[in-house]
């Protein structure tokens, strides 16, 4: 009797598991509250594993999404799973990557997204001189747990791939951008540098989970620093210090 009980219990557990395993995709999404002017279009798979062949937001394609739930995390009281998304994006976005849902909030791993950096400047304020930049910004997200506004900790890093900045009077080559993010307690930081032939600079900035923001930052004409840019540096508002850096502070607020 004892034998039978056990064995039926292990019959319904594995039928309550098959039948969860393949709910359709499109039955859930199409029933769940997604945030104001996000669009899913061409939903496939079940909730384990499935695909958005586009997902739109306020009338922008972000490109497919492609999910596999990791079910060993459910145990541990964690919804995990591995990303890809991207693929015939208007912004032309790129990413993969760990994400998931614990009890301490959202977070993410070994997570990694890159779009041209064009794109990016559309939500940056105008700078004072017309700059032509190209190349792509690329997020390495190493650990990251969500806590409103921003986070609760995370590290990672930022990547600038480029060759060059076009201004009005010339072009300056750049070469790699290369900054380390850490955050912690909604303090985030960023630490970067580049070197090239013909420039060296660094910067530091710091947004605190106020609003409040403070950078720092220099640049260094090196030995090959285009003759016609280095004619115009006499119209910056600061002069170089002993080390021929020219050095900046801002401070402010969202």
């Amino acid at each position: 009797m004892k034998k039978n009980i056990i064995t039926g219990l292990g019959v319904f557990f594995v039928f309550v598991v098959s039948v969860i395993a393949h709910i359709p995709a499109p039955l859930v999404l199409q029933n769940m509250p997604l945030p104001q002017g996000m669009v899913l279009d061409g939903v496939e798979g079940t909730i384990w594993r499935g695909k958005i062949q586009r997902l739109s937001y306020d009338g922008q394609s972000l490109g497919n999404f492609d999910w596999q739930i990791r079910s060993v995390f459910l145990l541990l009281g964690k919804v995990e799973a591995q990303v890809r998304f991207g693929r015939g994006s208007d912004m032309a976005i790129r990413g993969k990557g760990t994400i998931g849902y614990s009890f301490r909030g959202p977070y993410a791993e070994n997570f990694i997204a890159s779009l041209p950096v064009g794109e990016l400047m559309r939500y940056v304020p105008s700078v004072p001189v017309p700059v032509d930049i190209a190349g792509r910004i690329e997020l390495n997200l190493n650990s990251f747990l969500y806590q409103s506004p921003y986070c609760e900790s995370g590290k990672g890093s930022l990547v600038w791939n480029t060759e060059s900045v076009g201004t009005p009077v010339g072009s300056l080559k750049l070469g790699p951008v290369i900054a380390d993010l850490s955050c912690q307690s909604n303090d985030l930081n960023v630490a970067g540098e580049q070197q090239s032939d013909e420039v060296q600079s660094s910067f530091i900035a710091s947004l605190n989970g106020d609003g409040s923001y403070t950078a720092e930052a220099w640049f260094k004409p090196a030995a090959k620093f285009p003759s016609e840019l280095k004619q115009q540096l006499k119209w910056l508002p600061t002069q170089p210090d002993g080390d021929g850096k020219y050095q900046f502070t801002y401070q402010g607020r969202l």
